[in-house]
């Protein structure tokens, strides 16, 4: 059985964004701002993540699929 890995980007997001105290030199304003970026970059940071470690799985599997085919393609012909 294969296990995808996978990162809830939600989740890292929320984290990322919640472990972060505002400076005093910051308003109100800014700092939402910097946060709302925060987590948009994480986001979607992850979610590119999420579709490579996907992509890379099957680009692996087409990869073991051919490399068996041309294993069972030279034994056969191989006198």
């Amino acid at each position: 059985m294969e296990k995808n890995f996978t990162i809830d980007p939600h989740e890292l997001a929320m984290a990322l964004i919640s472990n972060t105290n505002r400076p005093e030199k910051l308003t109100n304003q800014r700092f939402i701002k910097n946060q709302l970026t925060l987590y948009l970059e994480a986001y979607f940071m992850i979610e590119d993540f999420n579709h490579l470690e996907v992509k890379q799985i099957e680009n692996m599997k087409q990869q073991q699929m051919s490399e068996l085919f041309d294993k069972m393609l030279s034994g056969r012909f191989t006198p």
